[in-house]
Order: structure tokens, then sequence, then C-alpha cells
């Protein structure tokens, strides 16, 4: 291994730590996360909610860094929304005895008793992306998604100048890190921005197809709406590929979504979308596995890590990754 290599991913993760805004064990993290002692022959998963693209970048993240130590990597995910499938997938690395698993749980309170029966077993897991927090999970590291959703409302209310009607498109509706944005925007907006209206609320389930026609749906019940909010990964895509056959092209009726997926970032340059509440998810796939390798070394990690979030328009989409996570107005 390249000394170089190592104080590079090192000082990686201290920047993902400065970021958070509510984490714990902060006071001398390089105690309790330096770099990884050469150990080959580890093996950590890294289980996604579901098969989607946004998620991509994250494992061939975790793959590259796991390959520079000679870590065994497994990346696994249901093809489609089902709490039995990840289930499934925990019980089978479970049974191969892997060293940590990193999982961001479809259905948290579902998943409760397989992370036990893991971490029972002497494995390692940690959250991401979603929380699982009824759960005895020994960390997490992601988006606080309620702080998000709230980050969102500050978004919307000054993209709408302060007024307006508004549509939600949602996915996995058991999926806790979705509920939280929703909860987030909607006291933001009852807090500061009491004349923007929710007009509806509708989940995909995550499914790309039934994101489309939930919107066209949603744009033939509420004909005087302002903007639609996407709240997953598929709601984007499916706003901006309606947007297209109404020729909608920087239109009144505005898209303001979730997630830097490249659909998305397109649709900013074309004037599709007014703006994304970006997560970081480019610091979790090396991020899981240096926590998780922490714990089987026997350190302590922190119980929860906020990677924040960005927000992305025409003026910033080239340099939106080099920016400091959004800071709620008059917030500590």
């Amino acid at each position: 291994m390249k000394k170089k290599t190592c104080v590079k991913t090192f000082a990686g993760l201290l920047l993902l730590l400065m970021l958070t805004g509510c984490t714990s064990a902060m006071a001398d993290p390089a105690a309790n996360l330096s770099p990884p002692v050469e150990e080959a022959g580890r093996t950590y998963a890294v289980v996604f909610p579901i098969v989607h693209p946004f998620f991509e970048p994250v494992g061939k993240d975790a793959e590259d860094f796991g390959n520079e130590y000679d870590w065994d990597i497994i990346i696994k995910a249901p093809d489609h929304a089902d709490a039995g499938l990840q289930i499934k997938i925990m019980d089978e690395l479970i049974e191969m005895g892997v060293d940590g698993i990193a999982i961001g749980p479809t259905d948290p309170e579902a998943l409760v008793g397989v992370i036990n029966t893991a971490l029972s077993k002497g494995i390692k897991v940690i959250c991401f992306e979603t929380d699982a927090p009824d759960s005895d999970r020994l960390g997490y590291v992601g988006t606080n998604n309620y702080n998000a959703g709230r980050h969102m409302g500050y978004v919307i209310g000054k993209t709408l100048g302060e007024q307006g009607n508004i549509l939600i498109l949602t996915g996995l509706s058991t999926q806790m890190s979705l509920n939280e944005r929703i909860r987030g925007i909607e006291e933001y907006l009852m807090e500061n921005y009491p004349n923007i209206n929710i007009l509806d609320i509708r989940s995909s389930e995550g499914d790309a197809k039934a994101a489309v026609s939930m919107t066209e749906a949603l744009l033939e019940m509420y004909p005087d709406f302002d903007a639609i909010i996407g709240i997953d990964a598929t709601a984007g895509p499916a706003a901006v590929s309606v947007w297209k056959k109404q020729n909608w092209r920087n239109n009144n009726k505005m898209i303001i979504t979730f997630d830097d997926m490249p659909e998305n970032l397109q649709g900013v340059r074309d004037g599709y979308i007014k703006a994304i509440v970006s997560q970081r998810q480019n610091t979790w796939g090396q991020g899981v596995l240096l926590l998780l390798n922490s714990l089987v070394e026997g350190r302590e990690i922190p119980d929860y890590i906020d990677t924040g979030s960005i927000e992305i328009t025409t003026a910033n989409i080239e340099t939106y990754l080099d920016e400091t996570s959004w800071l709620e107005p008059g917030g500590d």
C-alpha cells in the first residue's frame, strides 16, 4: 500500500466528519478513526435499499477503497423494494460470517431483528443513508434526512417567493429517510412559509415507471400547482420526462427535487429543474468501510455522522461538490 493513498484517505474521512452538524464522539476523531491497519482477508458487505443508479458510485468507491487493503467487498441490494429480500440478503451474509455490514434499511422496523442477529454473531453492523435507530446498530453515516427536509423547505420557500401550491412525490412509503425528509419540509414550511400549501403527497414505491404515471396523474388532478417536489431519486427524472412532453422548459411550473442524479443535473442545465437538494453520498463508500474497520480493530466510532446537503442551481452546478453543507439560518 502506498502511504500517500492512506494519508489522502484519512484526510477525506476527517473532512467528512467536519461536515457534520450533529454527531457524537467528535472530541478527538483522529483517536477513534485512524487509518486502517494493513490487514488483508477481511470481508465487508454494503447492502443498498434497492438497485438504483444513485448507489452505483457508492458501491464503486467502496470496492476501489477495499481493493487498496485487499479486503473482499460484497455489494448487495434487492432488485425491487422489499424488506423481505433485504432480510434474506442479511441472512446470507450472516451465514457467510462476514466481518462487517453497512446497510441502508428499506424498512427500519422490519430490519431490526436481523441487524441484531448479525451483531449477536459478532458481525459489526452500521447503517447508512437510512437509519434503524431501534436496532442495536453501532453507528450511522449519511444524511440527517429531517435536516435535509428542512433544507428543502428553505429552498422551496425561497424559490417560490414565499407563497404557492406544491405537490410532493416520494418513493418507498416505508423508508424512514424519505418520511423524515417530508416531515422536515412540512415543519419548515409551517414555521417559515405558512402561505405555501402542500396539495397532495403521493408515493411511487420507488418504481421509475410508476413515478412517471403518478406525476402525470398529479398534474391532471391539480392543474393550479406551482411546483412539484421530488423526495427520492426516481421523482426528479420522472418529472423531467413529463415536463419534456409538456414542453415546459424554463416554465413557471417548477421542479425542485432531491439528489444529484445525472438526469437531474442535466435537467438543471436544460432548464427543466429549478433546484436540487443533494446529499453528499460521494463520501459514503469509503466512509462506511473505515467505520466498520475501526470497529473490527476495536476502536469506538461516532454514533451518528451527518454528511449534510447542498443546494444545486445553474449558478453552482459545476462547483457544488466543493461547497460546504447547508446550515439552517439561525441554527447552531
